[in-house]
């Protein structure tokens, strides 16, 4: 990637970014339901990366050379695409599968926070003060109660709390249709059946499967990124038609949210 294809990117994130700012400053200052609320915490969360992307694509016009950022722009620009993706989809299907849909994803949430328990120890002792590790066991399985209780299974013992994920059954039980949010090709497999969608569905999720690469090590795959530093190492993605097609896909979703237009 030569000076002027990152200038361009430069200039596609930064109007990208300018974009969303502007369309959230003019979104009415009232409740919103809660899918809507959703879909502009989604935004948000696609102007902080693109607040990420465009710092490391500085960086790398400074040093006249991309290949030490491309790794981490693409691996910040998957995670835009995702939420892009998921916007499309929540704005789309029905508001009980909607809703649905965000209590599985709180109860997956839920769920990995099972497994986090060393990231809470850590945590409790960088306060500087040693604690007994019962003591913040007892303390993490106390804040998972509390933070967590309708989404977690919670048995309490003679001496302790025994903190477990929900089963299938008991997801069933509760009138969950299915036991696992929608993956990013499900989101996908039904946007392209939406009218106006297929081309812009597809490519958002076509960029999603490419950045992914980005995250999975193998010899090939570091190689293309970092190949040939000499030559500033390109794995031939264009990045600023990258930026194009999330701003496609961001322009959607706020064209279908812009309550601005619709009280007119």
């Amino acid at each position: 990637m030569d000076v002027s294809e990152i200038k361009d990117l430069y200039a596609e994130e930064l109007a990208l970014l300018k974009r969303i700012q502007q369309f959230m400053i003019e979104q009415p200052q009232e409740e919103l339901e809660r899918v809507e609320k959703v879909v502009m915490f989604l935004l948000f969360r696609i102007c902080s990366n693109l607040h990420s992307t465009l710092i490391l694509t500085a960086a790398a016009y400074k040093k006249g050379k991309m290949a030490f950022f491309q790794l981490p722009i693409g691996i910040i620009l998957r995670c835009a695409f995702t939420d892009c993706l998921f916007a499309l989809y929540i704005q789309r299907i029905d508001k009980d599968k909607a809703y649905e849909e965000l209590e599985l994803r709180t109860i997956e949430y839920a769920n990995s926070l099972l497994e986090r328990r060393e990231v809470y120890r850590d945590q409790v002792n960088s306060v500087g003060q040693v604690i007994d590790d019962d003591l913040i066991d007892n303390l993490w399985e106390l804040t998972m109660e509390d933070n967590f209780l309708h989404w977690l299974t919670i048995t309490k013992g003679k001496n302790d709390l025994e903190v477990t994920k929900q089963t299938n059954d008991q997801l069933k039980d509760a009138g969950f249709l299915k036991p696992k949010s929608a993956r990013i090709k499900d989101q996908k497999d039904f946007l392209i059946k939406q009218e106006g969608l297929n081309v812009i569905a597809t490519r958002l999720y076509h960029y999603y499967k490419y950045f992914s690469q980005y995250e999975h090590f193998s010899e090939n795959g570091q190689g293309d990124v970092f190949a040939s530093l000499e030559d500033d190492g390109n794995d031939n993605i264009h990045l600023p038609s990258a930026i194009r097609a999330l701003s496609v896909g961001v322009e959607e979703v706020m064209k279908t949210r812009d309550y601005t237009k619709e009280k007119q």
